[in-house]
């Protein structure tokens, strides 16, 4: 899939690299992860996502971003994860619309 949100940025999401089972196994497991989300928070260049801090979260936000930056590899992520509990984040960021292509790819999240 090509985003071509305006005239000076071009992304580029390239779900070829998965196989058929591979892309619906990544696709009902970020649907079921943001579905997750406590709080979305907006960034300079992109997102913060807040999740509970859970060792499922965890492990499935490090499988999202194993697999995310594959066919997107414009995309910036910094996991954060707290002690004592606090919640987990995940900063998705990258070139001039990212925004829009998160709010597109990501909708779940934002409902």
């Amino acid at each position: 899939m090509n985003v071509d949100m305006n005239s000076n940025s071009l992304l580029i999401c390239n779900m070829d690299v998965f196989t058929t089972e591979e892309l619906e196994n990544h696709m009902q497991s970020t649907v079921q992860l943001y579905q997750s989300v406590k709080d979305i928070r907006e960034s300079k260049n992109g997102y913060e996502f807040v999740f509970p801090n859970d060792s499922d979260i965890i492990t499935g936000l490090a499988e999202f971003i194993s697999n995310e930056r594959l066919c997107c590899p414009f995309l910036d992520f910094t996991l954060m994860v707290s002690p004592n509990n606090e919640p987990i984040s995940l900063l998705l960021s990258g070139p001039e619309g990212t925004k829009e292509f998160l709010q597109a790819e990501l909708h779940e999240a934002f409902v």
